[in-house]
């Protein structure tokens, strides 16, 4: 007798490009929805300004760029434009972030519309995770793919803000198909590009990119023990990266007077990474802490990572890295394998490595101790395209098991197949519509007029149609100013300047600054003209 035939632990990786026809129109349309739904998520939730401090100082930071500066002269009377995480040092005005993120950003400043940065780069961001999981895992996971990351209520809430997020996960994809094309392909070129586009993550968040790199770090040097010709690869790609930590280092010098010093540590010398007395606001950051981070930034990316309903969100992509350990103890997801499908060994690999990517974001920020939580666990959401395509790969492997299983129990092959794969189909329909019409409204409402921030203000100004005007903004926190200061030049030469309002003498020492101006003074919803005794 024949033994019975061992079934496949995970689905075939390498499908024919016809098995799934004329995808490039699909997400073709995937892209365009993912940026409509993020550009309504900006005007209709965020009113197209920033709402946290992070988002105000990139802002700043990207409105600097687009002058040609690196760094604004400092205003003469700093006060009147004080705000969260923007500093003043030495004569120089600059925000506390790294620069990759503001300069992707300073070209939607030059184009007038910085706003719909990260609408753009979401749909680029769904077109990136296509074509990676295509490339890996065949065109079908890779659609599949594709459609969980557009319909992501955590993709589409940070799209729409001015967080540095989605750019970053674009130049983690890009790096992810850079380095599957360079080991590919044996090339030197398309390595320098993988690790220009991990320089340019560490170049907008340096941990992110550290939590990125290590399991590729980790392949990358196995791989190199195995056959040192891959160093003709992987050596462009360290050598690459490290260029850009050079640029990082060099940014510091030039902000901070120390390469090693962050910005960061200007506003708050506690902002340090690492575990001990002096590191975070309460005293000293310890590894329980980073874990009661951790374990809540876990609990919302189970429900907003895709808006499912009790928590399911995780568990596909969870179940396909058990899936790829489980082949790799059994000792068949080596390449090259006896009885190893081809290209089956190495998607198994990229589903360890992809799992390794996320753990490794969640290990690093460990050792942060800031919790994180700003519109999703946002930092883990460099991982949700690597998220996305082992999602997919987990959603086919439990729908070839149910499909094999409806075919034993059901005689009519026909009706067993229509039934295997149409209640998959369906159920995974149900799940999307769940976190898409439920989910997602339900949490982007929450958001509305956040830290309290509104565009009231602005719209009344505007309405009183001002030019070569200066505007006292009566504030008694931070945020009412914002939406006001998010409109000035670093330069403060626009055609109106807003400034905070510190009372009638001190007001008329700016109005000093800004000689043929006119004065006004907004206050409890009211633009009044002020008199400072200075003639226009």
């Amino acid at each position: 007798m024949m033994p019975a035939r061992r079934q496949p632990l995970a689905e075939p990786v390498a499908r024919p490009a016809s098995a799934v026809a004329r995808p490039g129109l699909l997400v073709a349309g995937l892209c365009l929805w993912a940026t409509l739904a993020a550009a309504w998520v900006a005007t209709a939730i965020f009113e197209r300004l920033p709402h946290v401090e992070d988002e105000v100082a990139f802002l700043f930071q990207a409105r600097t760029y687009a002058t040609g500066m690196l760094v604004a002269p400092a205003p003469a009377l700093p006060e009147f434009f004080s705000i969260p995480f923007v500093i003043v040092r030495d004569g120089e005005w600059f925000g506390k972030y790294p620069p990759g993120y503001p300069l992707v950003l300073a070209l939607g400043v030059l184009a007038g519309q910085p706003w719909l940065v990260n609408p753009l780069a979401a749909g680029l961001a769904v077109a990136l995770v296509y074509g990676l999981g295509r490339r890996v895992y065949g065109a079908a996971t890779g659609l599949l793919a594709a459609l969980l990351l557009a319909t992501s209520p955590f993709l589409l809430i940070q799209a729409g803000s001015f967080l540095s997020h989605v750019v970053c996960l674009v130049w983690t994809l890009l790096f992810l198909a850079g380095f599957e094309a360079a080991r590919r392909r044996g090339s030197t070129a398309l390595g320098l590009a993988a690790g220009a586009a991990l320089g340019m993550l560490l170049l907008s968040r340096p941990l992110t990119a550290v939590g990125v790199g290590v399991p590729f770090a980790l392949w990358a040097g196995l791989e190199a023990l195995r056959n040192p010709a891959r160093l003709r690869v992987y050596g462009p790609v360290a050598a690459a990266t490290l260029a850009f930590g050079g640029l990082l280092l060099g940014y510091n010098w030039l902000t901070t007077g120390h390469p090693l010093l962050f910005a960061y540590q200007l506003w708050w010398p506690f902002d340090r990474i690492g575990f001990g007395a002096g590191i975070g606001p309460d005293g000293g950051h310890t590894l329980w802490k980073g874990w009661l981070n951790t374990r809540l930034n876990l609990k919302e990316l189970e429900i907003y990572l895709f808006g499912w309903p009790f928590r399911l969100s995780l568990a596909p992509a969870v179940l396909a890295v058990l899936v790829a350990l489980a082949r790799g103890l059994q000792g068949i997801g080596r390449v090259g394998a006896g009885g190893e499908r081809p290209g089956a060994g190495e998607a198994l690999i990229w589903d360890l490595a992809l799992g390794g990517l996320a753990l490794g974001l969640i290990a690093v920020h460990l050792a942060y101790w800031a919790g994180g939580q700003m519109y999703g666990p946002r930092y883990y959401f460099e991982a949700t395209g690597a998220l996305a395509l082992l999602a997919a790969r987990g959603l086919r492997q439990a729908g070839g098991w149910f499909h094999r299983a409806a075919r034993r129990a059901i005689r009519n092959a026909r009706f067993g197949d229509l039934l295997g794969a149409g209640i998959p189909v369906a159920l995974l329909g149900l799940l999307i519509g769940y976190g898409l019409f439920y989910t997602a409204p339900r949490w982007f409402v929450g958001y509305r007029g956040w830290y309290g921030v509104t565009a009231d203000g602005l719209r009344a100004v505007e309405a009183a149609r001002l030019d070569n005007a200066v505007v006292f903004v009566s504030a008694e926190r931070w945020t009412d100013y914002a939406p006001f200061f998010a409109q000035n030049s670093p330069l403060l030469d626009g055609r109106v300047v807003y400034a905070l309002d510190l009372g009638d003498f001190r007001n008329r020492l700016l109005a000093e600054q800004y000689p043929g101006r006119a004065f006004y003074e907004w206050c409890g919803g009211t633009l009044v003209p002020l008199d400072t005794g200075v003639s226009r």
